[in-house]
């Protein structure tokens, strides 16, 4: 009985969590999507809205770095995961082959 060798294992738990990463970072995208509000800026002085304002966008900017590197990290395991499989293709051959 041949035994599967070890890179294909390795290669299918790096597709399964590289997957399962990338989804549930498009999860988090779509909630934090469908279920972000506008803040309200009723302060009466310039400096208090700007303040808001700029808390708001630090605020969006960290969330969208943090789904970035998400599915940068799943788009890598992916990667890896998918050359595991290309080991064990055959190489090929150059040249004239003589029988």
């Amino acid at each position: 009985m041949l035994e599967k060798p070890i890179y294909r294992y390795i290669g299918t738990g790096l597709i399964v969590v590289g997957a399962m990463i990338i989804v549930v970072a498009a999860v988090i995208a779509c909630a934090s999507f469908y279920g972000y509000r506008i803040p309200e800026f009723t302060s009466p002085s310039l400096e208090e809205t700007i303040t808001k304002l700029m808390y708001t966008l630090v605020e969006i900017t960290v969330r969208l770095g943090f789904l970035g590197v998400m599915v940068w990290g799943g788009g890598v395991l992916l990667k890896y995961g998918i050359e595991s499989f290309k080991i064990e293709a055959k190489e090929p051959t150059f040249g004239i082959e003589y029988r």
